[in-house]
């Protein structure tokens, strides 16, 4: 599952409203609400503090050697 999903989901199943969730992570409303409805993409610091308020940690993907 993409990060931009797995956000959207934990947005979607907090049961908080997005206005708790601009105000109590620092993002402006605005750009919560258009990313949770799928209007637009947010950029990386934004997702980390997203990621942050909902608990979750932000990891580069394990690379897999070619044989």
């Amino acid at each position: 599952m993409s990060l931009t999903a797995q956000l959207r989901k934990a947005i979607k199943t907090s049961g908080v409203s997005l206005y708790r969730i601009a105000k109590d992570s620092g993002i402006p409303w605005a750009v919560v609400q258009r990313f949770a409805t799928g209007e637009r993409q947010i950029k990386l610091d934004t997702a980390d503090k997203l990621a942050d308020y909902f608990g979750m940690r932000l990891t580069a993907p394990k690379r897999v050697s070619p044989k």
